[in-house]
């Protein structure tokens, strides 16, 4: 148990208090394109349920 304390205790001892990061503007754009991907395969994956849905409905009302 303390080999695991002792193997943390000197990470944190060698690591770097700060970091020096870059994010160039094309990350926040590929973060973008991300989220409206996401969204766009949200909307086409509940469209095609949803339809084969009303068509049931539809069938039933129909028959009755």
């Amino acid at each position: 148990m303390t080999t695991g304390r002792n193997v943390m205790l000197l990470a944190l001892l060698v690591s770097p208090t700060s970091a020096f990061a870059y994010v160039d503007p094309g990350s926040g754009m590929l973060i973008w394109q991300g989220v409206l991907a996401a969204i766009g395969a949200i909307v086409v994956g509940f469209r095609k349920p949803l339809d084969l849905l009303k068509q049931v409905l539809r069938r039933i009302r129909g028959k009755q």
